[in-house]
């Protein structure tokens, strides 16, 4: 069995796609790289976490947990150093169950998994609201949205493949798919999340224009066994083998939706609202306003039934590929064989939506390869949910059978603590034969 763990410093798990040694679990991610050489079954299992945000760092967090005092000053540079809107994610992937067959030139795949993601989004003008008030805002009229959470806990079962169209891994065309039926357990789903404050000029007046609505299903009578929704999705990509030496990857993950039909709220606010009270210069803890009269501003209508769908987080992964040394034929089980790879990926988020960004992704990694036993890898990574990372990560492959891994798109936390703004861990098990 092959296992492997690793810290990422976003949601794409791609030290899996690094690896040499697991092609079922790296064609979740590529589905065009499902490719079992020589063997003809492996067998695989995947758990996969991530958390990440592009504003609180590592160090900052430490701090807090240390219980040292933080300063006014520090808490005026965070919010001032926020960006105009910001995120924060995490999710979790467990691969119950994984298998691939190698039928004559094609090779099959059949995966069943457990996936819950979240994201929530907030701009700085709330920050800044929340932390000096409404006076600084007066005479304006402030965008304080998008302020939406969304989260998602599907079931899936896909079905795959992968082959040859022209030519061979050395030099060809390899197309590769994925169908996925999903079953959906429970979601919250913002697709609204608008929300203005006008301040009047002497600061003694507050008008709120809303217009949000959150929907949710499974979530009062959560249940992991209970489905609340149904849906379907897809996985497809592209390999380009230029030649023995270059490769090219493209990839759509996950496109498809839910919808829920079962236990589903609908919270719904839409409209102006004046409060006229005091000037309230800070929101955590100024006497001078009344908390529960503010507070009545922000209270939805609330309805029952009806059903609503919720998109997957749908992206587009690009990766190259440069290999050299050693022997080149992937199908031989060369002892002497010590091999290099570097790769360049771009993931583009194609929604805003838990498991996606719209802000895109950039890594660069290397890897080198002993004996076809080994994987030695760094890499480097900025964007996503994230800002910077770096990484290291290893993999053992035991007699061409039984395969080991462990490894980090995300130390930075270790390196630079004010640079590290995310973590993850993935394990990988898998069995070939």
């Amino acid at each position: 069995m092959a296992f492997i763990a690793t810290y990422v410093n976003a949601q794409y798990n791609l030290s899996t796609t690094y690896c040499e040694h697991n092609d079922l679990n790296a064609s979740r991610y590529e589905p065009s790289e499902l490719h079992l050489g020589k063997k003809h079954v492996q067998i695989g299992s995947n758990f996969y976490f991530w958390i990440a945000n592009n504003a609180l760092d590592y160090g900052t967090i430490q701090k807090f947990r240390k219980g040292d005092a933080v300063t006014d000053q520090e808490i005026d540079n965070f919010v001032n150093n926020l960006e105009a809107k910001n995120q924060i994610g995490a999710g979790q992937d467990f691969q119950i169950a994984g298998l691939a067959l190698r039928l004559g030139k094609m090779d099959f795949s059949f995966s069943a998994v457990d996936k819950f993601a979240m994201e929530m989004n907030y701009s700085q003008n709330l920050m800044k609201l929340a932390w000096k008030g409404n006076k600084q805002f007066a005479g304006q009229r402030t965008q304080l949205g998008p302020l939406s959470f969304n989260a998602q806990y599907t079931r899936e079962y896909a079905l795959g493949t992968a082959f040859n169209v022209a030519g061979d891994l050395e030099k060809g065309l390899r197309v590769g798919a994925r169908a996925k039926y999903i079953q959906g357990i429970g979601s919250i789903y913002m697709p609204k999340s608008d929300l203005y404050l006008t301040t009047a000029s002497d600061g003694r007046s507050i008008e709120a224009e809303f217009d949000y609505k959150l929907q949710s299903s499974g979530i009062k009578n959560f249940n992991g066994m209970n489905f609340n929704g149904m849906g379907y999705g897809i996985d497809a990509g592209i390999s380009a083998h230029l030649s023995k030496h270059f490769e090219i990857n493209a990839s759509v993950l996950d496109f498809g939706a839910v919808t829920y039909n079962q236990d589903v709220k609908t919270y719904e606010k839409k409209g102006k609202y004046i409060y006229e009270g005091a000037v309230i210069s800070n929101f955590f803890g100024d006497p001078r306003y009344n908390a529960d009269s503010i507070a009545s501003l922000f209270k939805p209508t609330e309805t029952s039934n009806g059903s609503y769908t919720m998109s997957l987080g749908t992206k587009v992964l690009l990766q190259g590929e440069l290999k050299w040394g050693g022997n080149m034929d992937e199908e031989l089980e060369d002892e002497e064989y010590q091999g290099h790879s570097l790769f360049l990926t771009y993931i583009q988020g194609l929604n805003n939506m838990p498991g996606a960004t719209t802000k895109p992704y950039l890594s660069v990694a290397y890897n080198y390869d002993l004996k076809r036993m080994f994987d030695f890898g760094v890499s480097a990574s900025m964007g996503g949910y994230n800002k910077y990372a770096v990484g290291a990560f290893f993999a053992f492959n035991f007699a061409h059978i039984i395969k080991f891994g462990i490894g980090s798109d995300n130390l930075m936390p270790l390196v630079q603590p004010k640079l590290g703004t995310g973590a993850d861990v993935s394990v990988n098990l898998s069995l070939a034969f």
